[in-house]
């Protein structure tokens, strides 16, 4: 088990767009199979696809293991997560209505 007062490095590998190992992951906001929004040490990550799925979530080694179709990575300084949730949901949302 790692320390938490270690400092970790901060990872994204996506293999064959079908798996992606992510490491200093602080907390998991929310998840579907169609978007996944994370607290990282970097500041926010939504991972969105297809059928994700999350393998494994170890917060206190700070890693996520997701499986399924990865379409794209967004990054964000943001701070609260309530802000880019409206932002990457409300425009589905609003064509759907």
């Amino acid at each position: 088990m790692i320390d938490r007062d270690q400092v970790r490095e901060y990872k994204i590998i996506v293999t064959n767009r079908e798996t992606a190992l992510i490491e200093g992951v602080e907390n998991v906001e929310s998840f579907d199979e169609e978007e996944i929004l994370l607290e990282t040490k970097m500041g926010l990550l939504i991972l969105k696809g297809q059928g994700m799925h999350v393998v494994q979530l170890n917060l206190e080694d700070g890693v996520l293991i997701v499986e399924g179709y990865c379409k794209s990575l967004e990054f964000s300084d943001e701070k609260n997560a309530r802000g880019v949730r409206s932002k990457s949901r409300g425009f589905l949302e609003r064509i759907l209505k």
